[in-house]
């Protein structure tokens, strides 16, 4: 009898960045693009790398705005949706996937959540708590979706290092702090 090798180390890679950005559509209630001057009409797409500067760390750690792994939620009961058209450079556009999948929503609920996180100011608080003096990505994010067969469970998680949390990054990051294992 033969030997049938199964390989699952394989994945789909290519660059993060391209030279060339993209053409990416996002979509927004009328009713509040309506509101926005002209000139934050035009500006309102191109908010993306600015939202993510400030709410990637938070999104990365605070609790899922779907509570189920296995759908998608995507905007509804919004009225009609504004369809904005923009060239968006492709890292901020797989971040933007990355921080939407683990959440469990599309990348225009994400983007439209931003959007209220900031006009209710809560920015200003992240800026202060989580983005002071520190750099504003982590380096790495890896975004799982779990299926398991045998407890029939599906989970989602978004694990970003360096984790602050982590003991071993303590231990890297800040040497004053004394291991267990030399006390």
């Amino acid at each position: 009898m033969d030997t049938i090798f199964l390989n699952s180390e394989e994945k789909i890679q290519s660059a993060m960045t391209e030279r060339k950005s993209k053409v990416v559509t996002l979509l927004v209630p009328e009713t509040y693009f309506f509101k926005l001057s002209s000139d934050n009409q035009k500006y309102l797409a191109k908010r993306v790398p600015e939202l993510l500067r400030r709410y990637a760390k938070f999104m990365s750690s605070r609790s899922r705005i779907n509570d189920t792994g296995i759908t998608t939620l995507y905007q509804k009961d919004q009225g009609k949706l504004k369809k904005l058209n923009v060239r968006m450079n492709t890292g901020f556009w797989c971040l933007l996937g990355a921080i939407a999948n683990a959440h469990g929503v599309s990348r225009c609920l994400l983007f439209n959540f931003l959007l209220f996180l900031d006009e209710a100011g809560v920015g200003d608080s992240v800026d202060e708590n989580l983005n002071e003096g520190v750099p504003t990505f982590h380096e790495v994010y890896s975004y799982i979706w779990q299926l398991d067969l045998i407890h029939n469970t599906v989970s989602r998680f978004l694990r970003f290092s360096p984790n602050p949390i982590h003991p071993h990054y303590v231990h890297v990051r800040f040497p004053w702090i004394i291991k267990e294992s030399e006390s």
